[in-house]
């Protein structure tokens, strides 16, 4: 009986917890474009706070930078800026973790 008291607190208080979406967010900003030539760009903005951009272009393969930011859950402050093309997808932001340096020096080159 204890068992069963206590597994239905837990579903109602994750019940109680658990964030609503009755409330529509509104859309601030939405800009679009794009050509025949595959170029484009976009750009938005909801009430909430998340802010995204983003242009690329066709280049031997497709070019794209851009942006976003949004304030996570627990308050901090996320922005990530972006690249990506022939080199592929680079994310940049404070909030993404770092890779340590390597404890030794790479001395082979793999033919790159």
């Amino acid at each position: 009986m204890y068992f069963r008291l206590m597994i239905v607190s837990v579903v109602v208080a994750a019940a109680v917890a658990a964030p609503t979406y009755d409330t529509p967010i509104p859309i601030l900003k939405d800009d679009r474009t794009q050509n025949a030539a595959g170029e484009y760009s976009f750009n938005f903005e909801t009430g909430n706070g998340i802010v995204r951009s983003e242009s690329g272009y066709q280049a031997d393969g497709q070019e794209n930078s851009g942006a976003f930011s949004y304030t996570s859950p627990d308050g901090t402050p996320v922005a990530i800026s972006f690249t990506s093309g022939a080199g592929g997808y680079q994310p940049e932001g404070a909030v993404l973790p770092v890779a340590p340096a390597l404890p030794y020096e790479r001395t082979q080159d793999f033919g790159h």
